[in-house]
């Protein structure tokens, strides 16, 4: 029953996200948005157990962030706004001192850093000079290496990891999962250069070689980071949005550690390159 709700929830979901990144735009950035929101309540949920005054100050900047993207793009903009969103919340801290708790304001920081934040590099990525075709490179390296890891560790997987907060993982998985999605990259990379004249064969092979693997290694960091604070909340899922899925961090877990790594790779081998 699960894996059919998870097949259901994969095939109405997938092409949603292909259409969103294909077309870009503003309806992309909304939907980030969304997701940004629901992952950041799903967050602080989990945290808390429920809703605070202070979570309000995370969701308003998550709106303000998203904004200043849309409305002038990479810069200094956003540095500002996390700078006000960081002092709106300190004020707070000193105005309601016996009613808001420091962890409290500490675990809104963080969870504005870690799912909003993060998350805008799926944005960050799209809106690059060739933005429309390294986007993919996010969904290659996050999922392609959750699929392989699967794949090889059910059928290869002998030494689990130790001290880990997903001890049913394996060695040969994870090492499975960062190759698996490094050759799917080249295998996207010889097709983007068959069929586009924008890329060359260097940023269609190495490019994007390097891309999918250090993007895949850092989704696995994701996906541990996630399991950490999950085990730390003592919750099996942040959510139940998606049918046998979870909640948006569920699935979005590795995919804001992914999206900087492209999003930094990217724009340093066009600085060495261009």
């Amino acid at each position: 029953m699960t894996f059919i709700k998870r097949t259901l929830t994969l095939l109405v979901g997938l092409p949603i996200v292909i259409l969103l990144c294909w077309f870009g735009g503003l309806p992309f950035l909304i939907a980030c948005c969304v997701a940004a929101l629901v992952g950041l309540r799903e967050f602080y949920c989990a945290f808390s157990k429920k809703d605070r005054p202070v979570h309000a100050v995370g969701y308003i900047a998550t709106v303000g962030y998203f904004a200043a993207i849309y409305a002038f793009g990479v810069g200094y903009w956003l540095l500002i706004t996390l700078t006000l969103f960081i002092v709106v919340v300190q004020t707070c801290l000193v105005v309601f001192y016996k009613k808001l708790p420091v962890s409290e304001s500490i675990s809104t920081v963080y969870g504005f850093l870690y799912v909003p934040f993060l998350l805008s590099f799926v944005v960050l990525v799209r809106l690059q000079d060739l933005g429309f075709y390294y986007v993919w490179l996010i969904f290659i390296a996050s999922f392609g290496c959750d699929t392989f890891a699967y794949i090889t560790g059910s059928l290869f997987g002998k030494r689990k990891l130790k001290n880990s907060p997903s001890p049913s993982k394996s060695v040969e998985g994870l090492i499975g999962g960062v190759i698996g999605a490094t050759l799917i990259g080249v295998g996207y990379g010889l097709v983007l250069y068959r069929f586009s004249s924008e890329v060359t064969a260097l940023e269609a092979v190495l490019f994007i070689a390097v891309i999918c693997f250090f993007g895949a290694i850092f989704s696995i960091i994701g996906d541990l980071a996630a399991s950490a604070i999950k085990r730390h909340c003592e919750i099996k899922d942040f959510g139940k949005l998606f049918p046998g899925h979870g909640g948006v961090m569920d699935r979005i877990d590795s995919i804001v550690m992914v999206a900087p790594v492209v999003y930094i790779v990217t724009t340093v081998m066009y600085l060495m390159f261009a």
